[in-house]
């Protein structure tokens, strides 16, 4: 393949998407070892698995033959010698040639005259005294301990005949078959009782559990062996270990891949994003020279987001700072024409014919000085958006109110406890005129002082309490007056949005308002 060939097809590779080039790449890394694969299964382990089963349930077959022809041979052989024992005198040596025949074997025996008391035994062998029931003529029972076999042999008449012992090196060696692999675990076992014969077989990591069972006395005990599977051969171990190669050589051609197309630049993509900080015009990206296509263009999505973005922000950051401006120049003009409003209500009531029109003058001009010190405040927060200082402005309309007081009330004194809190405009409004009205009515009442608090409850509300000897019950007063008073009062209680609480014995008003955020102080 000449070298503009493999340019050509370089290229057409390089326009396929990242997915495509994994897949295409991976098949045909795994596709020589997935045929491998396909071909060592034909000749795979399963029909040597099968053989090594069969000839282990073969094994198993035999040496329950063997142990059941044993006990078969002992009963016939106890049940002929019963009768000669019985039709002769103690002492006869039948019963000593019987035992001399029975044990060739590794048993103990113990024969039994027909009073059913014993008339020989084995020498060293203690005969059990207790039987078990004769369901059958030969009864097989394991020892607790399963040191051992018994085997009970009862007449027709359900009379014991003779017992028969076998140790487990007995049972043993009856069981074993000649020319085989000791590597594998025999066990008899009745119920929960067990008679360990073998103990051969170590369980492995490659080794696979071959195990079986067979009754054995009619199925009174049962013999179970468990053994593992012969050795791997080679087409075995290859079928075996192929799956681990492949998923091997898949994880580090993909890793491979997905490192030098995915991973790399897009660490190195990340790397720029992090870098960038809000203001910025653009993202830093660095020259990738990844054959991933997606990867370039998502950094160049990533540039034209930003570029989006910054062009976004500085058009908010202008059309706030305009209507910053514009609050601003709003609030300075209010503010300034209420104060010219004020001064004309002045220069009105000092030209006023007589004292009750000056009065009324003087009223209008307290209400418009109480608007215009909300706008004042409110114009000094701006900057800080936390909304209009109470403090403040209590402070500064308290001081209004002092100055413009009529001459029957020029000792009146007004005492605060005020709280550094801030609330919305709304509120402050609402809270002015509260202040102004109730103010105005102790100058009316010639009450001697007002004392005014504000102390915050939670973070969200505050506690405004007005009190003065003039709002106790028994005040004389104008009922008119009082009448128009409370009125207005309750209404700006309304606009707050809360109850007005009247402590009539105390001379106090009290009501919750809605704050903003807590100052300093």
């Amino acid at each position: 393949m000449n070298r503009d060939n493999q340019t050509w097809i370089g290229a057409r590779f390089a326009q396929l998407s990242t997915g495509l080039k994994m897949l295409l790449i991976l098949s045909f890394g795994l596709f020589p070892l997935g045929l491998i694969a396909v071909v060592a299964s034909i000749d795979s382990a399963r029909q040597n698995m099968a053989d090594r089963r069969d000839d282990t349930f073969t094994r198993l077959e035999i040496k329950a033959q063997r142990i059941n022809a044993a006990l078969d041979r002992s009963a016939i052989t106890i049940g002929a010698a019963s009768a000669a024992i019985d039709s002769t005198e103690a002492g006869s040596g039948v019963c000593r040639r019987t035992l001399g025949r029975l044990g060739r074997s590794n048993a103990r025996y113990a024969l039994f005259a027909d009073d059913g008391s014993p008339r020989c035994a084995t020498a060293g062998f203690s005969v059990p005294t207790a039987l078990p029931k004769p369901a059958r003529r030969a009864v097989a029972e394991i020892v607790p301990d399963g040191s051992a076999l018994r085997l009970f042999v009862f007449g027709e008449d359900r009379r014991i005949e003779g017992i028969a012992e076998y140790p487990r090196e007995a049972l043993r060696e009856i069981a074993y078959i000649p020319g085989t692999s000791p590597d594998f675990d025999l066990t008899l076992s009745q119920g929960p009782r067990r008679m360990e014969l073998r103990h051969g077989y170590v369980p492995g990591t490659l080794v696979q559990t071959i195990s079986g069972s067979e009754d054995v006395a009619d199925g009174q005990l049962k013999l179970s062996i468990a053994l593992g599977a012969a050795p791997l051969s080679a087409s075995e171990l290859v079928m075996i270990l192929l799956p681990v190669l492949m998923c091997l050589a898949a994880a580090i051609i993909g890793w491979l891949i997905v490192d030098r197309l995915l991973l790399r630049p897009l660490a190195r993509m990340q790397r720029a994003v992090a870098a960038y900080q809000p203001g910025d015009s653009r993202i830093d990206l660095p020259s990738i020279s990844s054959p991933a296509r997606e990867i370039g263009e998502l950094g160049s999505a990533f540039n034209q987001v930003t570029q989006t973005v910054a062009r976004h922000e500085a058009e908010l950051e202008a059309a706030i700072e305009r209507q910053t401006r514009l609050v601003r120049e709003v609030h300075h003009r209010v503010k300034n024409n209420l104060q010219v409003v004020a001064s004309l209500l002045n220069l009105h009531a000092r030209g006023a014919p007589n004292e009750q029109v000056s009065a009324a003058y003087a009223s209008i001009q307290r209400r418009v000085d109480a608007l215009a010190v909300v706008h004042r405040n409110h114009y000094a927060e701006l900057e800080v958006n936390r909304g209009v200082a109470l403090r403040s402005l209590i402070s500064e309309l308290a001081s209004n109110l002092r100055a413009t007081a009529p001459a029957s009330a020029s000792s009146m004194t007004i005492a605060l406890h005020l709280e550094p809190l801030y609330v919305t405009q709304d509120v402050a409004v609402s809270v002015a005129f509260l202040i102004t009205e109730i103010v105005e009515f102790a100058m009316l009442t010639a009450a001697p002082t007002v004392v005014i608090s504000l102390e915050s409850r939670s973070d969200k509300v505050a506690r405004l309490t007005i009190g003065s000897p003039s709002l106790k019950a028994g005040t004389d007063y104008d009922p008119n007056l009082f009448e128009r008073f409370d009125r207005i009062v309750t209404g700006l209680s309304r606009q707050l949005r809360s109850a007005m609480d009247r402590d009539l014995d105390r001379g106090r008003y009290s009501l919750d308002i809605a704050i903003n955020a807590r100052g300093e102080g």
